[in-house]
């Protein structure tokens, strides 16, 4: 037993069309084996479905209002029409539509036994829009409680089954498909539940001490990822690969960090300005510090204990700033310590012997 569900519309009657007709011509006379309502003072479809256009206008956010669920069987598993009925209307109210509009409609022109559920996301009497957020989760965890209840066979709905999704990466979809052949960065997977809750276990420790977005970019950072938007939310990764910032299961959420930080990543994105790479001011030759004063009148250990004093007073000097500037630093002095920035070696002068060639007589 499982549930299929079609993308939200707003065109009942041609939802009714379809459960009456279907797409075969002409119609099988076994098409429609039962039907019944919820809600509804009718069972016949295009009635229904005009009820059900006049109380979506209570809403006047909600525009597509239809919505298409399907419970199927296995072709071995023949359940009575009065037991689909009952799966039927306790899957409505696990779902918490059981106070909503719905034709229910059992089909006979499969081998395997089915039925449809036109349902109204628009509450006859409160005018609120049900959501359609995780339905898929939400109908697979039903139809697994009640394949168990009535012994039925339980067949997870494709990707959304936890337990075989929990290490399996979800490839971009066809609008992101599409729109990465067109040079966008959608065609990227997206990094499995498990992948997600491993990142931000290691990260929540940092961003408990986060005090801006810069933090937050820091601690990603330190794992190789990221911080990007990506529509109205944002995400974490790499050109490989990406996981949400919800999926991380932090104890603060995206809205939460905004709430604290004062700003959102995109306006704080939008107010921060790269930082202006200011010319190196070369050391005046009357400059002196202390390193100096040991290395002309002290010794080898006293020049040791200024360097190692200079070296704690620019440590603390860079405590101090934000996280995101002492990154900089350390990477300003990797790059000084591995690079040609380095003071190198004196190498001793070679003294490279003349070769003399003999010239061979001209015959």
């Amino acid at each position: 037993m499982l549930a299929q569900l079609e993308k939200p519309t707003h065109d009942f009657l041609a939802l009714a069309t379809y459960l009456i007709h279907g797409d075969q011509h002409p119609t099988p006379a076994n098409r429609v084996a039962w039907t019944i309502s919820q809600n509804l003072p009718t069972t016949d479809p295009i009635l229904a479905a005009q009820y059900m256009t006049a109380t979506a206008e209570l809403s006047r956010r909600c525009r597509n209002a239809c919505y298409h669920a399907m419970i199927a069987w296995h072709p071995d598993e023949r359940p009575s029409p009065e037991i689909m009925q009952e799966i039927a209307r306790k899957t409505l109210a696990m779902a918490e539509l059981g106070e909503h509009q719905a034709l229910m409609m059992g089909h006979g022109d499969k081998d395997h036994p089915h039925l449809h559920m036109m349902i109204n996301r628009v509450h006859p009497e409160t005018g609120r829009a049900w959501s359609t957020s995780h339905d898929y989760r939400r109908f697979d965890r039903i139809m697994k409680q009640l394949a168990g209840d009535y012994g039925f066979r339980y067949v997870p709905a494709h990707t959304f089954d936890p337990e075989l999704t929990e290490h399996t990466a979800q490839g971009p979809d066809s609008k992101a498909t599409y729109a990465a052949k067109r040079g966008a960065n959608t065609g990227r997977p997206q990094w499995s539940r498990a992948t997600a809750r491993r990142i931000g276990a290691e990260v929540s420790e940092d961003l408990d001490h986060a005090a801006t977005w810069d933090d937050v970019a820091y601690a990603l950072a330190k794992q190789g990822l990221t911080l990007e938007e990506k529509g109205p939310g944002l995400v974490a990764g790499t050109p490989a690969g990406y996981v949400k910032f919800s999926a991380l299961a932090l104890t603060t959420s995206a809205k939460g960090l905004a709430r604290q930080f004062g700003a959102t990543y995109a306006e704080h994105r939008a107010t921060t300005r790269p930082p202006v790479r200011r010319p190196t001011r070369r050391r005046a030759f009357w400059d002196v510090d202390a390193v100096d004063i040991a290395r002309a009148l002290g010794d080898r250990d006293e020049v040791r204990e200024a360097v190692q004093d200079a070296r704690l007073a620019r440590l603390a000097r860079r405590a101090r700033m934000a996280l995101i500037k002492q990154l900089m630093a350390e990477l300003a002095e990797d790059l000084r310590a591995t690079t040609s920035l380095a003071q190198r070696p004196r190498q001793e002068h070679v003294t490279r012997r003349p070769v003399h060639r003999t010239r061979q007589p001209s015959r």
